[in-house]
């Protein structure tokens, strides 16, 4: 189909910024030749003229010096063919498609065939190319053709334009011309001229679409596109990924193995420090029985001890025992987390009953010669009166109803508590006199630690903020491990029976 142009003011300016920016827009070569690109051999003198109408028509309807531009009728693949109403008579589109279907499918770049037929307003066939690019249907049109037209054309990459200018007398020779795209390639040197060539003998002989078949069908063949490397892209992205993916996967599980044999190395050191410490605390207990402070089997001191001893005897249940767990750690080299575990509960459980075992011996001797262990309960009794004090101290505790017997505490132990630690630190004190003492040291603490404990009690009660630390240390709660540092009388009430705190 024909479309007139009746290039209003946004047409005209658009043709002008073309003509000013671009040089006068060069709107193709002579049909005698067929450049590989559109600045190829052509010299000024055979540049055809801009496209434009020689007449605005002041009348839509008025054709007169009007530009027919030929839109795309027929599409088949990459093909498209545009055929102005003056040549449809002689030309038949449809035949022309089936035709070149086969070659087209084959083909990668995308070909703009215009026919046209004289007489027209445009100067051959180069200005129909030159036309159908600027204002055609199609997007044959490179994007930076008013940058970079004049010097690397004016068709796009992929494409290729092909115009045929039909003679107003059939006697007159057919004009041919091709502008191939920048990166458009001839399959042999001269494929272009043969393009030029190939529908002669049918134009000749009056078959113009015989001819046009010819021409399209060459341009097919003589003329290539690089292939659409798209797909190949995808896989070589899509086999990079994969690869990267595999190298992750396998750094990863690397350095996974890695951390399991260094976690299995560190499991096997803690394992054999462990073995060790319970190897120690078995010889140690082993000869070493828990001595008779002559106390009544009925005081609280006394049911400790004797459960102690009880513990102790039964060490060789508990080597054996350890034993047990692993028994293959010295020659397999590997340990489970359940059997580190299970180690270090053993050991902990050997480690108190050692360091019982050892305050009962430091009790049973002379209080000057286990100066530290007796200095623990002093420090520790008193710590625990100033604990009293401060909660005393805090706003609402004086008008507890554990105030006074907090008040009583205070003074009273305080008093005997210094008595106490001065008979410990006698020369004349003996060994006899030390179960009496730590004896009463206990009964003592057990007094302290019911005020304390009520304290609390009441404190919760009446809603009254008991700063956290504070409270923790008046109810006690320390772990196990560090009564066997500064508490000898929580590590010895361990051993109560009955009791929870192992």
């Amino acid at each position: 189909m024909n479309r007139p142009r009746s290039f209003g003011p946004l047409a005209l300016g658009r043709i002008q910024c073309a003509c000013l920016l671009a040089a006068a827009v060069v709107l193709g070569l002579g049909s005698a030749t067929i450049p590989v690109h559109a600045s190829a051999a052509a010299t000024e003198s055979e540049a055809p003229a801009p496209v434009y109408p020689s007449a605005t028509p002041s009348d839509g309807a008025e054709d007169e010096g009007t530009v027919l531009i030929p839109s795309v009728t027929s599409q088949e693949g990459n093909f498209y063919l545009a055929v102005t109403d003056a040549a449809l008579d002689d030309v038949d589109s449809e035949r022309i498609m089936d035709q070149v279907r086969q070659a087209v499918g084959e083909q990668d770049a995308k070909i703009l065939l215009g026919v046209d037929q004289e007489p027209n307003n445009l100067k051959g066939a180069a200005q129909l190319v030159r036309g159908m690019l600027m204002f055609g249907d199609s997007d044959a049109l490179s994007d930076d053709w008013l940058e970079n037209g004049k010097t690397l054309g004016y068709v796009g990459k992929g494409w290729i334009a092909v115009g045929v200018m039909l003679p107003e007398d059939p006697a007159d020779e057919v004009e041919v011309f091709v502008d191939p795209g920048r990166d458009i390639s001839e399959t042999d040197p001269g494929s272009s001229q043969k393009i030029l060539a190939a529908g002669d003998e049918a134009f000749r002989a009056g078959d113009y679409t015989a001819g046009i078949t010819e021409v399209a069908l060459a341009t097919t063949q003589q003329l290539q596109a690089p292939p659409d490397r798209t797909l190949s892209k995808v896989i070589a992205v899509g086999v990079l990924a994969v690869a990267i993916v595999f190298m992750l996967a396998w750094a990863w599980r690397a350095k996974r193995r890695k951390a399991k044999k260094a976690a299995a190395a560190e499991r096997l050191k803690q394992a054999e420090l462990l073995e060790s410490r319970i190897q120690q605390a078995n010889r140690y207990l082993g000869r070493k029985p828990v001595p008779d402070l002559g106390l009544p089997e009925q005081g609280r001191l006394a049911e400790a001890m004797a459960e102690l001893e009880k513990q102790r005897a039964g060490t060789q249940h508990g080597t054996q025992h350890a034993q047990d767990l692993d028994p293959g750690i010295a020659f397999q080299g590997q340990v489970s987390e359940k059997q580190l575990a299970d180690l270090r509960h053993r050991e902990r459980e050997l480690s108190l009953l050692r360091g019982a075992v050892q305050l009962a011996h430091d009790f049973a001797g002379r209080p000057r010669d286990s100066h530290e262990s007796w200095a623990s309960i002093f420090e520790y009794h008193r710590e625990r009166l100033e604990d009293l004090a401060l909660f005393l101290d805090l706003p609402g505790a004086g008008q507890l109803g554990c105030a006074q017997a907090a008040r009583t505490v205070i003074i009273t132990h305080t008093d005997e508590l210094q008595l106490l630690r001065t008979r410990v630190g006698r020369r004349n004190t003996g060994a006899e006199e030390a179960p009496g003492i730590l004896n009463r040291l206990w009964e003592l603490r057990d007094e302290l630690d019911s005020v304390l404990l009520d304290a609390l009690a009441q404190a919760g009660q009446a809603r009254l903020k008991v700063p956290q630390g504070l409270g923790e240390r008046m109810a006690g709660r320390q772990p196990a491990d560090a009564a066997l540092e500064n508490d000898p009388i929580a590590l010895l009430r361990n051993f109560l029976p009955g009791s929870e705190a192992r």
